[in-house]
């Protein structure tokens, strides 16, 4: 299935060329079988990692994948990530603090903007894991006081993860790493049931003996942790006013939006990167990476010196007096650092270019599968296939593997259905990497997987469902809005109504809200978003606000930004 590779020594520090789109999991895992090193592999972006899970999970099941999905948010953002992948980056950094070396390898995979960020110590989630068990003794209120400090927050219902509601001696409450809420019994001070429910129909789903708990987000608010936080805020920026609403919030004790940018000052030491979570890990380094690099650190700097002029203007003093930029040395690796960091690791790199074997390049002969989209005549697109999926020279095993990737088991039925119209014969289906391999040897397999475009091997070819109908076959097209639900008039909308920002999503209206922004008072709309946290829309931005259509007290609202 692949070119037989040197021992992983003798690849240290070498590039691995034809390395196309998709072909990067099935390298992972024939390197995985060289080494009893976990691999640390970095991507140029989410989309490339998301794939590259998917994959990997499909055609190496048994092999553990973790991944370090950046923060959704820009650089020194006066908003906080997403819940969920910050749920995901405590569930990995949890386990690589608990087991920096597997007796198993592992293959974690992170993103340019998640390792050049750096992350908090591994003490943070060494310290904060606590189990709670059936029959075992629980005090009410201490947990509820882990809960806060940790990061999760009181709410009416519990609905995401982040999340603790209570009645009576019941705590509903939505740990990181599990997919569903958890309801915890209590007897007195001893824990009688742990039940797992549905979030939205708040039912229970099943039943556990214990659970292990772990820190909700990447920094702690107890006693230490404000503390440091505010003599490394009076060091970095110097007095501080009572108008400074994120030294003021932390400092109470409460979470406040975008403190995540400010995480080094939670700790009395520099923060880690990824590569010290992972000091025994082989390092590859993927496709257009160093390029992503270079733009990153870019940005970075562009969006420190933004805030840097922003508190130089005193027009605007009063707006960002509360979001001084910490410097990105405290925050960010610099390309310096993590070409050296590559240098000293001996760091594989891969390449979609076909490059000649060499000392320093190892060749693995994929090229991309054909493209047949660009083909708008029918007939002709399905017999050029055919014939596409005919040829190919033999192998050990037979035939060339011919396997076709759908996205979904609707769209798989549905290009079956178009392929056998066009005369294409022997095919089928298969739902496992080995029974996908076994039909492949004699029929052409229709299987589900995330692959944007196929590839070519020694043995195997792959064409992905993007390859025959086109990328904007497969995306629906999104429902348009109707007239009606945007909004003309703020004097048609009533105080406490559901409305729907163009790119925060759900909130309420608030009301009306004079004030100063860039030196000149303005008239805003004032909504109210998930956690507390609030938006003002200008009133001749209206515009980008719409009913939300349906009347509900249950709704939940989004998390800005």
């Amino acid at each position: 299935m692949i070119k037989k590779l040197p021992d992983i020594n003798k690849l240290k520090d070498k590039t691995v060329a034809s390395v196309v789109d998709g072909y990067d999991a099935f390298f992972l895992v024939e390197l995985l079988k060289s080494t009893k090193s976990d691999i640390l592999y970095i991507m140029s972006d989410g989309v490339s990692m998301a794939q590259t899970a998917d994959i990997l999970g499909f055609i190496s099941p048994n092999t553990k994948v973790l991944t370090l999905p950046a923060w959704d948010t820009v650089p020194y953002d006066r908003v906080s990530p997403n819940s969920a992948i910050v749920a995901q980056r405590v569930e990995t950094l949890s386990e690589l603090s608990l087991e920096p070396h597997a007796k198993q390898p592992r293959i974690i995979l992170a993103t340019v903007s998640s390792v050049l960020q750096k992350l908090p110590p591994a003490k943070t989630f060494l310290n904060s894991i606590r189990e709670v068990s059936v029959g075992k003794e629980l005090n009410f209120n201490a947990f509820l006081h882990y809960a806060t400090i940790n990061g999760y927050r009181r709410v009416e219902q519990v609905m995401e993860p982040g999340e603790y509601a209570t009645r009576g001696d019941i705590i509903d409450i939505f740990p990181v790493g599990s997919e569903d809420p958890l309801r915890i019994d209590l007897f007195g001070d001893e824990v009688e049931k742990i039940r797992t429910f549905d979030a939205i129909s708040q039912r229970t789903s099943g039943e556990l003996k214990s659970y292990q708990f772990k820190v909700m987000g990447e920094m702690i608010l107890d006693e230490n942790s404000i503390k440091t936080f505010r003599a490394n805020y009076r060091e970095a920026f110097g007095a501080v006013s009572n108008k400074d609403e994120i030294y003021e919030a932390v400092s109470s004790g409460q979470q406040y939006m975008g403190m995540e940018s400010f995480l080094p000052l939670f700790y009395d030491e520099p923060l880690p990167n990824i590569f010290n979570y992972l000091p025994m890990a082989e390092i590859v380094v993927g496709r257009n990476v160093f390029e992503a690099i270079k733009g990153k650190i870019e940005s970075i700097f562009d969006y420190y010196v933004a805030r840097q002029d922003a508190l130089k203007n005193k027009n605007n003093l009063q707006e960002v007096d509360a979001f001084r930029p910490v410097k990105p040395d405290t925050m960010y690796l610099s390309d310096k650092e993590f070409s050296v960091i590559i240098e000293q690791k001996q760091a594989i790199r891969l390449t979609s270019l076909s490059l000649p074997d060499d000392d320093s390049t190892i060749n693995l002969e994929v090229i991309p599968a054909r493209d047949f989209s660009h083909n708008k005549n029918q007939l002709q697109l399905y017999k050029e296939l055919d014939e596409y999926l005919k040829t190919g020279e033999p192998t050990e095993r037979g035939s060339l593997g011919r396997i076709i990737t759908c996205y979904s088991e609707g769209s798989r039925e549905r290009l079956f259905s178009l392929m056998s119209e066009h005369g294409i014969k022997d095919l089928t289906f298969a739902d496992t990497w080995k029974e996908t391999l076994a039909k492949s040897k004699t029929k052409t397999v229709l299987t589900i997987l995330n692959l944007n475009h196929g590839f070519k091997s020694k043995d195997l070819c792959f064409i992905s469902e993007q390859d025959i109908l086109g990328e904007k076959r497969n995306r629906k097209k999104p429902k348009k809005a109707s007239s009606k639900d945007f909004i003309a008039d703020v004097s048609s909308l009533a105080v406490g109504e559901l409305v729907v920002h163009i790119e925060h999503g759900i909130g309420k209206f608030l009301g009306l809200e004079n004030i100063t922004a860039g030196g000149a008072p303005h008239d805003c709309l004032k909504i109210l978003y998930a956690n507390a946290a609030k938006l003002f829309v200008p009133v001749e931005n209206i515009d980008v606000l719409s009913r939300y259509g349906l009347e509900d007290e249950n709704v939940q609202l989004d998390t800005l930004g």
